[in-house]
């Protein structure tokens, strides 16, 4: 599975999670709870399952905020259409706690996007301009990088995605491209020169072995 396509899935399954929590709560305490109990869960609801939801959705989008950004906004857009639609009132508060989720999020996402840069500062030793070998697979598919070597006899880095290659297939580019394409290449920082690293995907841990 490729890095785009897992990014995919974790977009999809973060869009379905807000809708069950934003939208489909709201249903499920309107049509299925007592009048008594009803107004508990609504107080539940409104001021602490959805702060704290928005909260951990918004920090989870700073960890991919190119193509997570519009979830929090998402979020607060099907509370309102939830609670608007099946409380059968245009209440303005409703527009507040939106705005007010809405707000949460982004500051939540912003905590993260601060927080995660600041862990993935440059770690190699070589200068981030350094020529490395990688593959049009990673390049251009976004494929996950499964194999890492560093040359014995120049000291040359070579990113791969564990696949056949022609020479068609290969590039050229700095080591800092291809670590902002995956930070965990950084745990092979100090990977001596004359061995090599594999994993099966993207969530496996290195396998070092020397060449």
């Amino acid at each position: 599975m490729s890095l785009m396509e897992q990014c995919y899935r974790k977009y999809i399954c973060w869009l379905c999670v807000t809708i069950v929590v934003m939208f489909v709560l709201p249903f499920a305490v309107t049509r299925l709870s007592s009048e008594c109990s009803g107004m508990a869960l609504c107080l539940m609801l409104f001021f602490i399952i959805n702060p704290i939801y928005s909260a951990i959705l918004g920090f989870n989008c700073g960890k991919n905020i190119r193509r997570m950004w519009n979830l929090p906004l998402v979020s607060s857009i099907a509370f309102l259409a939830g609670t608007w639609l099946f409380f059968d009132i245009k209440e303005i508060w409703f527009l507040i706690y939106a705005t007010v989720y809405l707000v949460i999020g982004l500051s939540a996402m912003g905590i993260s996007k601060y927080v995660d840069k600041s862990k993935k500062s440059f770690p190699f030793s070589d200068t981030p301009n350094t020529a490395v070998i990688t593959c049009t697979h990673i390049v251009d598919d976004k494929e996950p990088i499964l194999f890492v070597s560093h040359d014995e006899d120049d000291g040359m880095w070579q990113f791969l995605c564990g696949r056949e290659h022609s020479d068609d297939d290969a590039k050229i580019v700095s080591l800092k491209y291809v670590f902002e394409l995956d930070h965990t290449i950084g745990l092979l920082k100090n990977l001596p020169c004359g061995y090599c690293a594999e994993r099966e995907s993207l969530n496996d841990k290195w396998r070092i072995s020397q060449q």
